[in-house]
């Protein structure tokens, strides 16, 4: 976890770009936290570490940071709010629950990649990047209801 957190700020720090209170905390609750989160949760986790800072700082942060690659915006069908996670190469998909609004990573074991080559043959459509979220209710919902 560390080693990640000098990794990126090292390579932001490389290109010529402060590292800043905020900008060191914001990276370091995407490496903390696996699960995709909103502007409103970063803002509040902060205010947990880092006594005094502006919410609009924290909103250009997230925007510098999806910006250099740093971290990807999600958008949940679910939710008018926009998530973030650590942008770390590795594509998969979300479990979201729509009673607690638990999310889990799924990593599909069909072959995602043949369906796009497919999709290039069959209709000529070149693929760039899809989403593919579940929406359900999760098992420990299931067993309150």
């Amino acid at each position: 976890m560390a080693e990640r957190l000098n990794e990126i700020l090292s390579e932001l720090s490389g290109r010529g770009f402060r590292l800043t209170r905020i900008r060191r905390g914001v990276v370091e609750l995407f490496i903390t936290n696996a699960l995709p989160l909103s502007a409103l949760e970063v803002i509040s986790m902060l205010g947990q570490s880092i006594t005094t800072f502006n919410k609009t700082t924290v909103y250009r942060e997230l925007a510098f940071l999806k910006e250099h690659g740093v971290i990807k915006e999600i958008q949940f069908p679910h939710e008018r709010a926009k998530r973030y996670e650590l942008a770390t190469g590795e594509h998969h998909h979300h479990l979201i629950c729509l009673k607690c609004r638990k999310v889990e990573e799924i990593e599909l074991e069909g072959d995602l990649e043949e369906q796009e080559k497919k999709i290039l043959r069959s209709r000529g459509f070149h693929v760039t990047n899809h989403s593919l979220e579940f929406l359900g209710i999760c098992q420990t919902c299931r067993w309150q209801a």
